[in-house]
């Protein structure tokens, strides 16, 4: 079974995301825009590419979450606290 541990975020990720949020410069950080060369577009090429071969669907991910729903399940607190904190850590990426 896969390691789904990076996807799991914890109090103190969601701490510091929300620090960072309340911080002055956290959404007024100028980003330098650039034109990509060609092996740039080359790469984005292939990623698209192997993206279309991608199935939608991930059969090995879907057993997996049904062994783990068929242990015991967390409480709905745990659970919306667990996506409220991955929701505010992953707006400031």
């Amino acid at each position: 079974m896969a390691d789904i541990s990076p996807m799991i975020i914890s109090e103190e990720q969601v701490r510091r995301a929300v620090e960072y949020l309340h911080t002055q410069t956290a959404h007024s950080a100028a980003v330098a825009i650039r034109t990509p060369d060609e092996a740039t577009i080359e790469i984005i090429r292939r990623v698209i590419d192997l993206l279309r071969c991608t199935p939608d669907v991930r059969v090995d991910r879907v057993a997996e979450a049904r062994v783990l729903l068929a242990g015991s399940m967390p409480s709905t607190e745990v659970v919306a606290g667990k996506l409220i904190g991955r929701v505010i850590s992953d707006s400031i990426r």
